[in-house]
C-alpha cells in the first residue's frame, strides 16, 4: 500500500509541500543552482517530516514520534549553522583544471569503472532479455562479490570527477566524453538504477558548486532552465524502470511508485513508530557501533550484527528475512540507537560532518587533494540518509584512491620526442655504415 493512500494524502502532500518552501527560502542563500544537491537533501528533509505529519495526524503523537521530529529540528539547525558558502580562489581551481596529470587519472579511472561493470556484464551475456537486466539490482543483492562491489562504489566517483574537469577544460574532448557518460548513465540504467540520471544530475550540481566561480549567473540561469526538462526526463525513466521491476506492471504504476518514493523518506521511521521498535530494537553506544560497522565487524569477529533496517522490515512483515533488505538508516533511527539522551550532540555533530564533507575552511585546509575533496563532497549527505552505507562507499573510494588514484599521481611520465628521434636517426645512420 502506498503512503499516500494508508494516509491522508492532503495531509501528506500539504505538508510535504509546506516543509520544502519553508527549508528552500531558510537556504536559499547556500544554494547554488536548481540541480545544487542541498535542494534534494532538503527535500529528503520535508519527505520525513511530511509523512511524520501524517502519521501523527492519523495516531496522534507520541514520544517516539516527537523525538524523531527533534532529530531533524536539531539537524537542520545545525546544517544552517555549519554550512560554507565561500567559494574556493579561482586561481587555485584554475591549476585543478589545467593539471596535465588529469587526462591519465581519468583513463585509469575509466579502466577501473569497466572492471566494476564486469557482474553485470555477465549476468546481462547470461541473462539476453533485457527485462532481466532491470532486476540485476535484486540479483546483485543476493550474490555478489565484495571486493567487486568496493570497486564499484569506489570508482565510480572518481570518473564522474575526472570526465567533467576534462569536460570543462579540454574543449576538443567533450564529445567523446559525454558519450562515455552517457554509455554508463545507460549501463546504470539497464542495470535497474532508476535513480542514475538523477544522480548524474546531482553530480553535475556539485561540480556547480565546487567550481562555483568559473559560473555567471547567465550560465546558471542557463543551466537551471535546462535542468527542468532534464529533471522530468529523469523522472519519467525513473517511471519506467520501477514499472519493470513487477511482472505485468504498467508505466503509469511505475509513476505511482514514485510519487510514493517521494514521500518514503520516513519510511523506516513509520515502521519503527507502528511496530513499537523501541521494545525491539536495542539501543546504546555499542549497538550503535555494531549497526554502523557491522559489516566489517562479522568478518573479523564474532559478533551478531543485523542491521536496523533489516530488524523493521522483519517487524513489519512477521517474517524472517534470510537476505538484508529494509529501510536506510536514516538519521533518525542512528540517534535513537545510540541513545535518546544524545539525540542534540549526535544531530549537531552529523551536521557538522556534512558540512565538512561538503566543503568549508576547515576541509580545504585539511584535504588538500582536490579530487578526493571532490568526491567526499559527492558524499557529503550520505551519513544523514544512510550511515550504514555511508561507511561502506567511503571506505571503498578511500581504498580506490590510496591504491590507484594516489600512487599514479605521484608517477610521472617523462617522454622527451626530439631526443627519441635522435637516437632513432642515429641508430639507422650506424646500420647503413
Amino acid at each position: 500500500m502506498y503512503y499516500y493512500e494508508k494516509y491522508n494524502a492532503i495531509v501528506l502532500f500539504l505538508s510535504m509541500a509546506f516543509y520544502t518552501i519553508s527549508l528552500f527560502f531558510l537556504f536559499k542563500r547556500k544554494i547554488f543552482s536548481l540541480i545544487d544537491p542541498l535542494i534534494l537533501h532538503l527535500t529528503w528533509c520535508s519527505s520525513g517530516l511530511a509523512l511524520l505529519s501524517g502519521y501523527f495526524f492519523d495516531r496522534g503523537i507520541d514520544f517516539d514520534g516527537f523525538g524523531f521530529v527533534s532529530v531533524y529540528l536539531f539537524y537542520i539547525l545545525g546544517l544552517y549553522l555549519f554550512l560554507d558558502t565561500s567559494p574556493k580562489s579561482k586561481s587555485d581551481l584554475s591549476l585543478i583544471l589545467n593539471d596535465n596529470r588529469n587526462k591519465k587519472l581519468f583513463f585509469i579511472s575509466l579502466l577501473l569503472n569497466v572492471v566494476s561493470r564486469y557482474e553485470f556484464i555477465i549476468y546481462a551475456i547470461n541473462n539476453p532479455s533485457v527485462v532481466e537486466w532491470f532486476l540485476y539490482k535484486f540479483k546483485q543483492i543476493e550474490s555478489h562479490s565484495f571486493i567487486q562491489y568496493i570497486l564499484q562504489v569506489g570508482a565510480r566517483p572518481f570518473f564522474i570527477y575526472y570526465s567533467f574537469v576534462l569536460i570543462h577544460a579540454k574543449k576538443t574532448w567533450r564529445t567523446p566524453l559525454i558519450f562515455i557518460l552517457s554509455i554508463n548513465v545507460l549501463l546504470d540504467i539497464f542495470s535497474g538504477g532508476r535513480s542514475a540520471i538523477i544522480g548524474l544530475i546531482l553530480s553535475v550540481g556539485y561540480y556547480i558548486y565546487f567550481f562555483r566561480p568559473f559560473f555567471s549567473q547567465k550560465r546558471l540561469n542557463q543551466i537551471n532552465k535546462i535542468s527542468v526538462l532534464v529533471i522530468v526526463l529523469a523522472i519519467v525513466v525513473g517511471a519506467v524502470i520501477t514499472s519493470f521491476y513487477k511482472r505485468e506492471s504498467t508505466v503509469e504504476e511505475g509513476m505511482l511508485g514514485m510519487i510514493n518514493r517521494l514521500l518514503a523518506a520516513g519510511d523506516g521511521l513509520e515502521m519503527y513508530l507502528t511496530n513499537h521498535g523501541s521494545a525491539y530494537v536495542k539501543s546504546g553506544p555499542g549497538e550503535y557501533i555494531k549497526s554502523v560497522f557491522g559489516i566489517f565487524l562479522k568478518r573479523i569477529m564474532p559478533v551478531q550484527s543485523q542491521s536496523v533496517g533489516w530488524q523493521l522490515y522483519e517487524l513489519e512483515h512477521g517474517i524472517i528475512s534470510p537476505i538484508a533488505v529494509g529501510p536506510n538508516y536514516i538519521l533518525p533511527l542512528q540517534a535513537f540507537v545510540l541513545g535518546k539522551f544524545f539525540i542534540p550532540f549526535y544531530c549537531l555533530l552529523i551536521s557538522f560532518i556534512v558540512a565538512f564533507l561538503r566543503g568549508n575552511k576547515l576541509s580545504r585546509k585539511l584535504i588538500v587533494n582536490q579530487d578526493l575533496a571532490f568526491v567526499l563532497g559527492l558524499l557529503s549527505f550520505e551519513p544523514v540518509l544512510d550511515m550504514e552505507l555511508f561507511i561502506l562507499v567511503i571506505c571503498g573510494c578511500l581504498s580506490i584512491y590510496f591504491i590507484f588514484i594516489y600512487p599514479f599521481k605521484k608517477i610521472r611520465f617523462l617522454f622527451d620526442w626530439h631526443t627519441v628521434i635522435r637516437l632513432l636517426l642515429n641508430k639507422q645512420k650506424y646500420e647503413t655504415h
